[in-house]
């Protein structure tokens, strides 16, 4: 007899039919997968790329400045207000429009603006010189007492 002894054992490659159909049914389960992952990651940059887009409309909204703009912005500008108002700030001289920076309140000396209130206040809510001359008038000509309630009652007093 050789060395080499042939065994039958050794060639029978057997094929279990139920471990073949779980590989099967795991090669399916996987690119199901697959499939919906991508589905899902089709859906979320749709979805984010409405909200960027939505929020950067609303702030060149509240800015005043056309929307046109927003297809020149950076992909790697943050669509919050604070980095899409800085980027507007930079660059406002190139789109033609005043930054933020520029639009800033006059300075007005508070004494001035409280004298200003108070004659705005006075006049809205004073009563003309003619209208109290009117009523004076009015209530020296009154012959009855009647009249002069008439004209008390009339002028508010």
């Amino acid at each position: 007899m050789s060395n080499y002894e042939y065994e039958d054992e050794d060639d029978d490659i057997t094929t279990n039919d139920s471990s073949n159909d779980l590989v099967k049914q795991l090669r399916k389960a996987s690119k199901q997968k697959d499939k919906e992952l991508q589905e899902l990651r089709a859906q979320f940059e749709n979805l984010s790329k409405g909200q960027r887009e939505r929020a950067i409309k609303d702030v060149l909204a509240t800015r005043g400045v056309n929307s046109k703009i927003a297809s020149f912005i950076p992909q790697d500008i943050d669509p919050t207000e604070e980095s899409l108002s800085k980027w507007l700030d930079d660059y406002a001289d190139v789109f033609g429009f005043e930054s933020s920076q520029t639009q800033a309140t006059p300075n007005v000396d508070p004494a001035q603006a409280a004298a200003y209130k108070r004659m705005t206040n006075s006049a809205d809510s004073g009563a003309s010189p003619e209208h109290n001359g009117d009523i004076m008038q009015k209530l020296m000509n009154a012959n009855s007492k009647e009249e002069l309630d008439e004209v008390i009652r009339l002028s508010g007093l």
